[in-house]
């Protein structure tokens, strides 16, 4: 190259050329001097291996060092470009590349703070402040294939000296890098023969984000073994430091801490730790093994286990999960232990034992599976001996879905106690504690298209119930179904017509009640007439049904009935862009009108396997027939009245805010009842509803039912809901049905601080004058931990109530310690946020 001159320095190897400062360009800035030294190819080790080298930096010496490439590699002259500066002062050597002395091209080399080196590229690593840049000589080559090191290694430091091809000594700020580790420490030497490296004075090691630093190190790039002293270590996945009296390293990713602390929590803040004679974490799978431990919190040790094993990366593993506390009226003390089993990605089951101070030992086994074309969950629980009633208790549920393909598929939920006081005398929450009908029930169906747009369904169901008593207010057994087949068919638009049929066979099972057989068809025909402001849909239907009755329990063994069932419904929807609040809405007015006319029947001699009244409101308005079941069809000659208007947002079509109101018209007096026989006088109720958003944070669900007759108020339900931000929820709840229920509900979440919270939700009747559900509680969040304590008491039967305390210390990353009270708050308080940082609850002991 122009300017350039080249001459041997016979120091560095027969190979290594120096350019003159001298032969630059005329006018050209003349540049400090550095010197490299490169590796010797191990194929002339006989006539390298014995020379000494040793390369101090003076203020303007200048140079170049050529490096060899592995084979195959073709070298460009704008390739391998190190973009960086080098400080004054400073020498670097590249080890394990080959030199080639046949074709050679020239770089610019500059260093680049935490660049990792690729394999199959010589790059050589500077260090320091600015400095001009130095222009580097890269020569393509063969890779010798006895060579061991796959990698190139790196040296810089203000002093490099020792025997080229055998050991380097780097002194005053040295580091050394492959691509996998930095090392950097005040003196540094690298054996080219071993790969072994020795550090001391400020040792520090990073690799994958990994920060290690200690007084002394010893390590092998190979086998990455070796020793740290006195270390600290900061992991990045776990967010975790500690430090330790020595780290080994015992290969890719493997460390072993010899009398060492562990902690989530932040330098300086030292709130809970883990201290332990041995630690291994395996940074491959992100898990920790500790042996003797003493867990300490806030400088007081409240844990010794001789064995640890805790995931710290939130994956799953199996192990002991950390223990639950708790206190309850009905059990006294309770002591729960955990045992997780990963058994597979897509099994798991967790055994658990359940120690109660006035009810004995019990034993909760839960298993859950996924796979390709199924899922399910088993439960099983069993006390062997209950204290309190000398009996053996239990209950299993099973859960199970599975795809058989081809359209067919199965269904079994199948619930069972040993008795009717299980729940209320076990059970810790009001969702298990309500119970009345276990469901027990076996489903298999067949679904496929009908035509293009038509839909076909074929099930058989075995149905029955365990209904659990309560003495003071004992409920009806309904009916097992041994077994049911239904169909049910669509198929769209059949010359304009859309044509449906359901029908059904039904065997009832009764221990008191009269048992038999129902068959029901029930075909429809409508034809929508649609366009693009509204549609009317007249509908005619024939239900029928047929009876095959125990002769025994009814004179009519046979009885049977069909009723011809006629409706039109028809809308319109208007819309118009609107602003509020300097907010664009398109707001709809969509007026309804629903017509149906179904002639009476008498029904009074049919038996009543599965009707019942369903609650009036706007949805229940709109239909056909306002019992559920088969066994009773109303008569009606009626026409509901109803009017729509939504605000959307056009931007994304989120419905901000709906308000319904409608009217139910009879023009005959009904005549087909359950509760009672007579008549019911002619009725027109009147419903309206609210339900979305007031404001930004403030949302609405309620409705209202007047009876205009009476002039009196039937039902009420409504919902008013703050949450300005996540961690802050006020909700209030009224709920009012005519001599029938009459209560409030008001529940929160609010975190007054970064680090303080309080939950509470209280459920009274007012019309029996009690609590139903009274739930209090304090929440304290710091940067690695947070405590939570709550009491909650809750009524279990008419007359029996129950209480029960949670408090639960959770160590970010670690474990859970204590009753969990998350699934209570986010069941009894809507909007419930669980703030901080989440952990893990996985611990595992002999």
């Amino acid at each position: 190259m122009k300017g350039r001159q080249k001459t041997d320095d016979k120091a560095l190897g027969t190979n290594a050329s120096i350019e003159q400062p001298g032969s630059a360009a005329e006018g050209a800035q003349s540049r400090p001097k550095q010197n490299y030294t490169r590796s010797p190819a191990e194929e002339n080790e006989s006539a390298l291996g014995g020379s000494s080298i040793e390369t101090e930096m003076g203020e303007n010496e200048t140079a170049r060092a050529r490096t060899g490439r592995p084979s195959g590699h073709m070298a460009e002259e704008d390739e391998a470009r190190l973009r960086g500066s080098t400080r004054p002062g400073s020498a670097s050597v590249a080890a394990g590349a080959r030199p080639d002395k046949s074709a050679s091209t020239f770089t610019e080399a500059q260093h680049i703070h935490g660049h990792l080196a690729q394999e199959g590229e010589a790059k050589l690593r500077l260090g320091g402040q600015a400095e001009p840049e130095a222009e580097v000589e890269v020569a393509t080559a063969e890779m010798d294939t006895a060579a061991k090191k796959t990698k190139p290694v790196f040296v810089a430091a203000e002093r490099v000296q020792g025997h080229s091809g055998k050991e380097i000594e780097a002194i005053g700020k040295a580091e050394l890098s492959n691509g996998d580790q930095l090392i950097s420490a005040e003196r540094l030497k690298y054996n080219q023969e071993t790969d072994d490296a020795e550090a001391e004075g400020s040792v520090r090691v990073e690799q994958r984000g990994d920060i290690l630093e200690g007084s002394q190190l010893k390590f092998n790039l190979l086998s990455k073994t070796g020793q740290l002293s006195q270390p600290n270590y900061r992991l990045k996945d776990a967010s975790s430091r500690g430090y330790a009296e020595t780290l080994l390293f015992e290969g890719e990713n493997q460390y072993r801490l010899k009398k060492a602390t562990y902690t989530t929590c932040p330098a300086g803040d030292d709130d809970w730790f883990l201290q332990v004679a041995n630690l291994k974490l395996d940074d491959k799978t992100k898990k920790g093994t500790a042996r003797a431990v003493k867990l300490t919190f806030l400088d007081v040790p409240i844990l010794y286990t001789p064995w640890m094993d805790f995931s710290y990366s939130g994956q799953r593993k199996s192990g002991l999960l950390a223990p639950l506390y708790g206190v309850n009226a009905k059990t006294g003390l309770e002591l729960t232990v955990p045992f997780y089993w990963n058994i597979a990605p897509n099994y798991d089951a967790t055994v658990s034992a359940r120690l109660m101070s006035k009810r004995g030992v019990a034993f909760n086994n839960e298993l859950r599976y996924l796979g390709e074309n199924s899922n399910g969950t088993l439960l099983a629980d069993v006390l062997p001996r209950d204290l309190s009633t000398g009996q053996t208790r239990w209950r299993t549920s099973l859960f199970h879905n599975y795809n058989l393909g081809y359209g067919f598929s199965t269904r079994i939920d199948y619930n069972q106690v040993s008795d009717d006081t299980y729940f209320r005398d076990l059970g810790n929450s009001l969702n298990l504690t309500s119970r009345t009908n276990l469901l027990q029930q076996g489903i298999v169906s067949y679904n496929r298209a009908l035509g293009d747009d038509g839909t076909l369904n074929f099930s058989s169901l075995v149905q029955s119930f365990q209904t659990i008593q309560d003495p003071r207010a004992p409920i009806a057994v309904p009916y097992k179904r041994l077994p049911q087949f239904t169909v049910a068919a669509n198929k769209p638009d059949v010359f304009g017509m859309d044509l449906n049929l359901i029908g059904s066979w039904s065997n009832f099972s009764h221990p008191t009640q009269i048992n038999g057989t129902r068959l029901v068809l029930f075909p429809s025909v409508s034809y929508p007439l649609r366009n693009s402001f509204g549609y009317i849909t007249p509908k005619i239907g024939v239900h029928h049904t047929r009876y095959n009755l125990d002769a025994t329990a009814s004179p009519d063994s046979n009885p049977n009935r069909t009723i011809p069932m006629f409706s039109v419904d028809s809308g319109i929807a208007f819309d118009r862009g609107i602003s509020l609040g300097g907010e664009r809405f398109t707001q709809t007015l969509e007026p309804r009108l629903f017509y149906v006319y179904v002639p009476f029947r008498d029904q009074s001699h049919l038996p009543n396997f599965d009707s019942a009244r369903t609650d009036f409101s706007f949805a229940q308005m709109l239909t056909e027939n306002r019992f559920s079941g088969s066994d009773r069809i109303n008569d009606a000659n009626q026409v509901t009245l109803a009017l729509t208007s939504r605000l959307i947002a056009p931007s994304s079509g989120r419905e901000v805010v709906r308000v319904t109101v409608g009217q139910q018209l009879s023009f005959i007096d009904r005549r087909i009842v359950l509760e009672a026989p007579g008549t019911i006088n002619r009725r027109p109720d009147f419903v309206a509803a609210v339900t979305g958003f007031i404001t930004p944070t403030i949302s609405t669900d309620s409705s209202v039912q007047y009876d205009q007759t009476q002039f009196m108020v039937d039902v009420v339900r409504s919902g008013l809901s703050y949450r300005p931000e996540p961690g802050r929820v006020v909700n209030v709840g009224y709920r009012f049905t005519r001599d029938v229920l009459h209560q409030v509900d008001a529940s929160s979440q609010w975190r007054w601080s970064e680090k303080w919270q309080t939950v509470a939700r209280l459920n009274y009747s007012l019309q029996d004058q009690r609590i139903l559900e009274g739930l209090a509680g304090l929440e304290y969040n710091a940067c690695c931990w947070s405590l939570r304590f709550v009491l909650q008491h809750l009524i279990t039967a008419t007359q029996k109530t129950t209480t029960a305390a949670f408090l639960q210390l959770e160590l970010n990353g670690l474990m859970q310690i204590g009753s969990n009270p998350l699934n209570v708050l986010q069941r009894s308080i809507p909007g419930y946020t669980k703030t901080g940082v989440p952990g893990n609850s996985l611990m595992e002991s002999p």
